[in-house]
C-alpha cells in the first residue's frame, strides 16, 4: 500500500463526490474542518461502500458518517467513564490495605517508598526480604511483564527523588501542609531535596497513588506482597489464587483505557500481540483471540472480548442504551435491509455481528465467575 500524498479539503471533497457520496455542501465544508478526514472517512467507509474497486457509495449520506462517528465518540465516552471507576477503586484499595500493613503510624508515611515492603518477581531466595514465591513460574515474562519482572529497582515509588517530585510537579501538593516537625524520614525512604534534604516533609499515599497512571498502578500491584494483596483482591470478591487472573484482566483494561484515552476509533479497538491471555481467562469468559498459536499463549482480543472482562469489575447496561441508538437510528434513515447491513458490519467489527450476544453481555444475562 502507497503512502498517501496531502490533499487539499477541495480535493477531497471532489473525491467524495465522485465516489457517490451525498452531501450538503456547507454540511461537508464544516465536516472536512471539525473532523479528522482519516477518522471520519477512513475510519468508516468499508462500511458503507458498495464497492470496493473502485470505491462506490450507494446512497450514502454524509450524515450517516457522522453519526457512526459520534456513536463512536459517545461509546468511547461511556467506557472511559467505566475503566475511571475502576482505576479510582484500585488507588483507594490499595492506599488502603497498603497503609494499613506499612504507613499507619506518623514516621512509617513514606513507607510506600521503601522497596522492602514489596516483592521483587525476580527474587527466588525465600530469605530475602523481596522474596517472591511466584518468581520461577511467573506469568508473561518474555511479554507484557517483561519490565515489571526484570526491572524492579526502576519503579517509580522506589526513585530517591520521588518525593521531590511528586511535590514540585503538582501544585495541589503543597509541601508546607505536609511539613510536620514530629516527622523524620526512617531510612529507605523518600525524601525531599531542594538545597538541602528535608526529613520533616511526608506526603500520604492516599494522595501520592493519584498520580500513578493505570499502567503504574497494574506495577504496582505486581510487586504487592500477598498480605496486602489478599487484601486488594477482596475488594474485587476474588481470592488471593486468583492473583495473577486479575492482573491479567487489568492487562487488557489497560489497553482499552489507552485507546480510549488517545482518541483512537473504539469500533476498531484490537488488543497489541504483546499482551497474551491466560488460559482461565480464555475460558471463563468465552473469550476468541485472533491468535491462537500451538504452545503459546493466546493474543488479540475484539472490543466486544474486552467489554465482558470490563463487566466483570463494572454494571455496563448504560452502553446497550448507545447500542440501540445507532442501531435504531440507521434503520430509520437508511432503510430495514441497508440499515441491517450496516448495522451487521458494524457490530461485527466490533467483535460480534449478532445483536442478541451484546444484549447478553449489556443486559446482565452472562455472570462470569472465576
Amino acid at each position: 500500500m502507497a503512502i498517501k500524498n496531502f490533499e487539499t479539503r477541495a480535493n477531497l471533497k471532489e473525491k467524495l463526490r465522485k465516489r457517490g457520496l451525498l452531501f450538503d455542501d456547507n454540511e461537508l465544508d464544516e465536516a472536512l474542518i471539525k473532523y479528522n478526514y482519516f477518522n471520519l472517512f477512513n475510519g468508516f467507509e468499508s462500511l458503507l461502500l458498495s464497492s470496493s474497486n473502485p470505491k462506490k457509495f450507494d446512497k450514502v449520506n454524509l450524515k450517516d458518517f457522522i453519526a457512526l462517528y459520534e456513536f463512536d465518540k459517545l461509546f468511547t465516552s461511556a467506557l472511559f467513564r467505566h475503566l475511571n471507576n475502576i482505576e479510582e477503586k484500585l488507588k483507594s484499595s490499595i492506599s488502603h490495605h497498603f497503609s494499613a500493613k506499612y504507613c499507619n503510624s506518623l514516621n512509617d508515611t513514606m513507607q510506600y517508598t521503601n522497596k522492602d515492603n514489596y516483592m521483587n518477581p525476580q527474587e527466588k531466595n525465600i530469605n530475602h526480604i523481596n522474596f517472591c514465591k511466584y518468581s520461577s513460574n511467573y506469568p508473561f515474562v518474555n511479554n507484557q511483564n517483561r519490565s515489571i519482572y526484570y526491572e524492579f529497582n526502576a519503579f517509580s515509588l522506589f526513585s530517591p527523588f520521588f518525593l521531590t517530585n511528586l511535590i514540585n510537579s503538582n501544585d495541589y501538593i503543597d509541601k508546607t501542609f505536609y511539613t510536620d516537625s514530629n516527622y523524620s524520614a526512617p531510612n529507605k525512604v523518600a525524601k525531599y531535596k531542594d538545597n538541602s534534604i528535608h526529613t520533616d516533609i511526608a506526603v500520604p499515599f492516599w494522595v501520592a497513588i493519584n498520580t500513578l497512571t493505570f499502567g503504574e498502578i497494574i506495577r504496582l500491584l505486581h510487586y504487592l506482597k500477598d498480605d496486602v494483596m489478599k487484601e486488594v483482591l477482596n475488594d474485587f470478591n476474588l481470592k488471593l489464587s486468583k492473583r495473577f487472573d486479575f492482573l491479567n484482566m487489568l492487562d487488557f483494561l489497560l489497553c482499552l483505557r489507552n485507546n480510549c484515552a488517545h482518541g483512537f476509533l473504539i469500533n476498531r479497538f484490537r488488543t497489541p500481540k504483546k499482551y497474551k491471555i491466560n488460559s482461565l481467562l480464555e475460558k471463563t469468559f468465552n473469550l476468541s483471540p485472533r491468535s491462537k498459536g500451538s504452545g503459546s499463549p493466546s493474543s488479540i482480543l475484539n472490543l466486544f472480548d474486552v467489554i465482558k472482562i470490563l463487566s466483570y469489575f463494572e454494571e455496563i447496561s448504560s452502553l446497550k442504551k448507545l447500542l440501540n441508538k445507532i442501531l435504531f437510528r440507521n434503520y430509520m434513515f437508511m432503510g430495514i435491509k441497508r440499515g441491517k447491513n450496516l448495522n451487521k458490519k458494524l457490530l461485527g467489527r466490533m467483535g460480534s455481528s449478532s445483536y442478541s450476544n451484546w444484549r447478553k453481555i449489556l443486559s446482565k444475562k452472562v455472570k462470569y465467575i472465576l
